[in-house]
């Protein structure tokens, strides 16, 4: 379990590096995001039940890496953007 978090983390911090054009700019901005990240993981548990032949293991493989792993990754780039927003942005030299 902890390999699957630090590999969504390393995933969330790639994008943000990559690709950030896509942050939020303003404190508002990135509290959309967090609260989109709240019901996204609110929503996660029911979601990952309703996958269709569990426990076997092509059907936790799904579950796992079809929508536990980009539902972390986003949680934890909205909690980095907003970071990000706070630090005042520092990696605003790269946009």
């Amino acid at each position: 379990m902890l390999l699957f978090v630090v590999g969504s983390g390393s995933l969330a911090v790639w994008v943000a590096l990559r690709v950030p054009q896509i942050a939020p700019h303003t404190l508002r901005a990135a509290g959309v995001h967090i609260c989109a990240a709240l019901l996204l993981g609110c929503v996660l548990s029911p979601a990952l039940r309703l996958v269709p032949g569990q426990p076997g293991t092509t059907s936790v493989l799904v579950a796992l890496f079809g929508i536990a792993l980009p539902a972390l990754t986003y949680m934890l780039l909205a909690g980095l953007w907003l970071l990000l927003v706070f630090a005042g942005d520092p990696f605003a030299s790269r946009r």
